[in-house]
């Protein structure tokens, strides 16, 4: 997307802006003013303070969920491939993509998880988990229904633990993680939560 300089300082002053004081704190007035622009030439890119904070992360954002929606597809299709068993090494490959992928993105992933209290990404997290979720309770009902898994699961317990993988998986970007740290924690949080799940399911 080509931007005007004007939109890219604004950017630019308004993601330090929310970067250091969060959405909510965040002074319209104070973006405006750094920026050196008036209200009226703010207004005329940008008509809401959300619109601004919205236009920092959409794009990348967006492509992060249709590269999680593949990821769904793509275990789906391990079932119509006769090949569910690899389900954990696929999850795992796709874990480590993502960490690599926040990191290349790594500022817009620190406004959604510790700067969005007040804007429409602020229950981001939660709603990927709860798409998870669901995606996970069909893909063992399917193969529960092909006789090809073992196993059960409370759904209790199955929110609590895929609330915890995916906590624990963006805590690399709310302690502020260098990249090479973060790579080597999440392949120690997939061999963890892994074990876990071969306690509890057996694809056959």
């Amino acid at each position: 997307m080509n931007i005007s300089k004007t939109q890219e300082k604004i950017l630019e002053i308004g993601k330090k802006e929310f970067l250091d004081k969060g959405f909510k704190e965040a002074s319209l007035n104070e973006i405006v003013e750094k920026a050196g622009f008036t209200k009226g030439a703010f207004y005329g890119y940008y008509p809401t303070k959300e619109s601004l904070f919205d236009s920092l992360v959409f794009e990348v954002i967006n492509e992060f969920n249709e590269k999680f929606k593949k990821a769904k597809d793509d275990h789906f299709n391990l079932i119509l491939q006769n090949k569910a068993s690899r389900t954990i090494n696929l999850s795992t490959d796709y874990l480590k993509y993502f960490v690599n992928y926040v990191y290349d993105h790594f500022d817009v992933f620190k406004l959604i998880l510790c700067c969005s209290n007040g804007t429409k990404y602020n229950n981001y997290i939660h709603n990927l988990v709860v798409q998870d979720i669901i995606w996970t309770e069909e893909f063992f009902k399917i193969l529960k229904a092909k006789n090809k898994i073992r196993g059960n699961i409370s759904k209790e317990l199955h929110h609590m633990i895929i609330s915890a993988y995916f906590t624990a998986a963006f805590e690399t970007v709310v302690h502020d993680m260098k990249r090479e740290e973060a790579i080597k924690y999440i392949e120690e949080l997939a061999t963890f939560f892994n074990a876990g799940w071969k306690s509890l399911i057996t694809f056959i």
